[in-house]
This record gives structure tokens, sequence and C-alpha cells, in this order.
């Protein structure tokens, strides 16, 4: 079922500032960075070790980056977990009275649902299938194809 968790994203006020922390702090590897207009956010993606985290910083006070910062200050925004096959995962789920939501594929690349916070982790899920030749790539490789 549950292969890995594939990465943190993490909501800051200001990423630059943030990821001179991270750098410095944790000796993080940059990866790439992009501004998603339609959510409302930057994302900086970064390599700590064998870990991945990404760091989401607000583009409008209106986005959900923004009102996650507003309610909880800047935390662990998503946790995100990859499965062998999103569709077994998603029945799965659904038999347990576990609601999904925001399905989104890259065609591709990967597949993706979400879950809301209201889970036995309490925090938001993010989990998705990776496809073809992503399945088994870096993590530098994947994320650098959904974000360029």
């Amino acid at each position: 079922m549950i292969k890995k968790v594939d990465h943190i994203a993490i909501a800051v006020r200001n990423l630059q500032e943030s990821r001179k922390r991270l750098e410095d702090l944790l000796g993080a590897k940059f990866v790439v960075e992009k501004v998603n207009p339609e959510g409302q956010y930057k994302v900086a993606i970064f390599q700590i070790g064998e870990s991945t985290f990404s760091m989401l910083e607000p583009t409008s006070p209106e986005g959900f980056v923004a009102k996650h910062i507003e309610r909880y200050g800047e935390t662990m925004q998503h946790l995100a977990l990859e499965v062998e096959n999103l569709n077994q995962f998603i029945n799965h789920l659904h038999s347990q009275g576990v609601k999904t939501s925001n399905y989104t594929e890259i065609e591709g690349v990967r597949k993706e649902v979400l879950v809301g916070a209201r889970n036995p982790l309490g925090v938001i899920l993010q989990i998705f299938e990776w496809l073809g030749e992503y399945r088994n790539a870096s993590p530098e490789k994947r994320m650098t194809k959904v974000w360029s």
C-alpha cells in the first residue's frame, strides 16, 4: 500500500529567509523553485540527506498557504505519501470512511489525491503514485519535472 513518505511540506512566511536557515542549519540542497499562480503560493524543493522537503510561501493573503499560516503559524502544511497503486489506495480509504478530494494527474508523471486533516494523523495528506519512468527516478528528477 504505502511505499514511503515522499516529502514534507512546510508553510513559511518568507521563503528566502527560511531557505537560508534550512541550508545553513541542515545542509539542505536546493533543487527547484516555482510560483503556482492558481494556488497562490511559491514552492521551493530541497534535499536533506535522503529526504525531500518543500517550503510553501503565500503569494496572496487569500491562498490556502496564507490561511494555513494565519491559523497555525509556520508549520507542516502537508505530508506526502507515495503509494504503489493510487486507485486501490483510494478505494481502501473510502472503505474506511475517509473522504478524498482534489484528484489530479500530470500525464505520464504522477496522479494524486488529498485527504483532509481530519484523519488519524491530523495533517493534510497528499497521496500519490509516480508513473512511468518517474516510478524509480531520483527525487531531484521527479520534483524538477513536476515543478518545471
